[in-house]
């Protein structure tokens, strides 16, 4: 079958370019609010659960989002191709507004404790696994094609700024006022996105509606079209497997580095700059740069990423903040033009449950990948564990990018 996707037909009048276009900087402007909110509430989350539980009742509450997440967001996947996913966004903004501000009110009146975290994060993780899909159709409805670069370029420095905004906020406000003033926070920050989707943001772009009486045909339709399509199974495996690689590395591997060399934490904070700086620098690279065939300029650069995130093992402070700025431009770079990229490659119609499948594969694969890094560190040295994560990925990368679904893609 053929791997040429189905794009959205336009509705009204073609939109002015992204960056004159009222309509996405407000859009744009509200998502980075709620991102800010969010890394807020993520950091305060955190600093509660190791301040006042368990070490084990901690780790069972932090992770709590991820079980209801991937259980749940395949079905989000068929939300977001059956239904109008501005609504199905509006719905999961407004839920999770309303579960912070339960929370918010039961802290307050003196009930602390695991359980108001715990449902806190499960319907989290509810909402999220049942909305999230559905963002990725939304772009498709409300940016054209030749824009959708510059937009996922936006995306990416939006949440590396706000993520270096909200984390310190978030660790203020609840040393000063507790978790409860911290969730009010984030709670108005998504009716703040709610309020945009739903006064400002409207549909240019008639996205085809998967047109199956029962739920579960949808389902079983979106496992067709990846059985079938090279493309989009490539981007699937290709997305998940690269985060297993990434992802122990900058979260675990860092710390252990940095920790075996006794360096002092101080140098934690500034590998996490490194990374940052590069990876906005990356973003506004990929977004002045978009080259004919994005897909395998992607996966070229991320071969360098892997290279990389070999070098962070070595225990030479100056290789760190080489190897942690070069990953950060790298994944700047690779996940703006991959994902523009996928966005453009998966038919319309299957676009939310394709993305539903990546986001499956993170919140299976992640949870398994951070310990196997650890256990390789055990058996060997750091070293030798970023060099078996680095060269893989790079492997792993150079054959995507050689694969002529990929190779042939234009962006």
């Amino acid at each position: 079958m053929s791997d040429v996707a189905t794009q959205p037909e336009l509705i009204g009048p073609p939109p002015p370019p992204a960056r004159r276009d009222p309509m996405v900087i407000v859009w744009m402007a509200g998502v980075g609010l709620s991102w800010f909110g969010d890394y807020a509430w993520s950091v305060a989350l955190a600093w509660t659960a190791a301040h006042q539980l368990d070490p084990v009742l901690a780790g069972v509450v932090l992770g709590a989002q991820m079980l209801p997440q991937a259980l749940l967001v395949l079905l989000g996947g068929v939300l977001a191709d059956r239904l109008d996913p501005r609504r199905v966004l509006v719905a999961g903004q407004v839920g999770q507004a309303v579960v912070l501000l339960a929370g918010a009110a039961v802290w307050g009146s003196g009930r602390h404790g695991a359980i108001v975290l715990l449902a806190v994060a499960v319907c989290f993780g509810v909402a999220s696994g049942l909305t999230l899909p559905a963002g990725s159709t939304l772009i498709r409805q409300i940016v054209a094609g030749d824009d959708l670069g510059t937009v996922q370029g936006w995306n990416q420095i939006n949440s590396r700024v706000m993520k270096l905004a909200g984390a310190p906020v978030g660790g203020v406000l609840v040393a000063l006022g507790g978790p409860a003033v911290v969730m009010v926070l984030d709670a108005v920050t998504f009716l703040v996105i709610a309020a945009v989707l739903t006064l400002v943001v409207r549909p240019r772009f008639r996205v085809p509606r998967a047109a199956h009486d029962r739920w579960r045909d949808s389902f079983a339709d979106g496992l067709r079209y990846l059985r079938r399509h090279d493309t989009a199974r490539i981007f699937v495996i290709g997305g998940t497997a690269l985060n297993v690689f990434v992802t122990p590395v900058t979260g675990l591997g860092v710390a252990l580095r940095v920790n075996g060399s006794g360096w002092g934490a101080h140098w934690l904070g500034i590998a996490d700059a490194c990374l940052a700086a590069g990876a906005i620098a990356g973003s506004v690279l990929a977004i002045r740069r978009q080259p004919t065939y994005g897909a395998a300029a992607g996966f070229r650069v991320l071969v360098v990423q892997g290279l990389a995130i070999a070098g962070v093992g070595i225990g030479w402070r100056p290789a760190l903040v080489v190897a942690m700025t070069v990953l950060g431009l790298t994944a700047g770079a690779g996940s703006v033009w991959l994902s523009t990229a996928f966005v453009r490659a998966i038919d319309a119609a299957h676009l939310g449950r394709v993305s539903s499948v990546t986001g499956l594969g993170d919140l299976t694969l992640l949870p398994l990948s951070v310990p196997a890094l650890g256990a390789v560190v055990r058996a060997s040295s750091v070293l030798t564990a970023t060099l078996v994560f680095g060269l893989a990925m790079s492997v792993l990368c150079l054959w995507f990018a050689t694969r002529r679904a990929i190779r042939t893609l234009e962006a």
